[in-house]
C-alpha cells in the first residue's frame, strides 16, 4: 500500500472516530488552550489513533502533531492536525476536518482531508491531480477580482489591525471575503474552485500541508515559508487561483 493510500484510509477511520466521540461527548470532552482556543478528548484520542497506525505501518517515519509535537526521528514526517475546525466541530458545525500530509526532505509528497460533516474525502500525490470522493477537483478559472472571493483566516499571532486592514482592501478592491474557522476547509473551498483565494498571516504546518500539496495539483498556487521554515516556525500563507494571484498579492503587500 502506497502512503497516499494508507492516509486516505487513516482519514477516514480518524474523522468517524470523531464524529463517534462527539456523539457520546460528555461535560468533560472540552477543555481551553487559551482564550477561544480549544481542545477536545476527541482531540486527542484522534492524535493517538493516527500516531499509533503511523508506528504500526512506518515505523521508520517520524510524525508532527498538533497536541503532542514531534515523535520520531526519519527522513520521512507525517504532518497531522487531529481535527483542523475545533470550535466548529465540538459545536456542530460542519467545518472542520482531518488532515494528514506526508513530507520527505523539503517536498510534500501527499496530503488528505476528510471532512465528514461535509462528505468531502479529499486527497493529493505530486503528480497524480487532485481528488474528492474518487473525482478529479481544479482551482476556479475566475480572472476578475470583482467576481472573487477571498477566504481570510483570523491569527492571534500577528496584530489584530492588519488583519482588519486586509478585509478593508478586499472590499474596497471589489472582491467579497469570508471566515469560516477552519484553514483546512477554506484551502479546500480553493482546490475545488468554490472560493478564488485563502490568505492567513501565520498558520502553523499541521493546518496546511494536507491541503497545499491538494491545491497545487488542483492547478492552484501557494505562497507560503519553504517547509522547513514552516515546520519550525510557521508562516503566512495564499492560496490563489492563477487567475488572481497578482490582485490578491496586492491586496496583500503592505501587510
Amino acid at each position: 500500500m502506497s502512503r497516499l493510500e494508507f492516509a486516505k484510509d487513516l482519514a477516514q477511520e480518524a474523522a468517524a472516530l470523531a464524529v463517534k466521540l462527539r456523539d457520546e461527548r460528555d461535560a468533560d470532552f472540552i477543555s481551553e488552550k487559551g482564550r477561544q482556543d480549544f481542545v477536545t478528548l476527541a482531540d486527542r484520542a484522534v492524535e493517538r489513533l493516527i500516531r499509533t497506525r503511523i508506528a504500526e505501518t512506518y515505523p521508520e517515519d517520524a510524525m508532527l502533531g498538533e497536541e503532542d509535537g514531534v515523535t520520531g526521528e526519519g527522513e520521512g514526517l507525517w504532518v497531522v492536525d487531529p481535527i483542523d475546525g475545533t470550535a466548529n466541530y465540538m459545536r456542530g458545525l460542519p467545518d472542520w476536518g482531518v488532515c494528514i500530509a506526508y513530507c520527505h526532505g523539503d517536498e510534500i509528497l501527499c496530503g488528505v482531508v476528510c471532512a465528514p460533516d461535509l462528505n468531502m474525502h479529499v486527497w493529493a500525490a505530486q503528480g497524480g491531480g487532485a481528488w474528492m470522493n474518487g473525482a478529479p477537483i481544479g482551482v476556479s478559472d475566475c480572472h476578475q477580482p470583482d467576481r472573487a472571493l477571498l477566504l481570510l483566516g483570523w491569527s492571534n499571532r500577528r496584530p489584530l489591525s492588519d488583519h482588519l486592514a486586509i478585509i478593508g482592501r478586499v472590499l474596497e478592491g471589489g472582491l467579497e471575503y469570508r471566515r469560516n474557522g477552519s484553514a483546512a476547509i477554506s484551502l479546500l473551498a480553493v482546490a475545488t474552485g468554490r472560493a478564488e483565494g485563502y490568505f492567513e498571516q501565520h498558520l502553523n504546518a499541521w493546518d496546511a500541508f494536507a491541503a497545499m500539496v491538494i491545491i497545487a495539483e488542483a492547478g492552484g498556487i501557494v505562497r507560503a515559508a519553504p517547509t522547513a521554515e514552516f515546520v519550525t516556525s510557521g508562516s503566512s500563507i495564499l492560496a490563489s487561483a492563477p487567475g488572481l494571484i497578482q490582485a490578491f498579492e496586492a491586496i496583500i503587500a503592505e501587510t
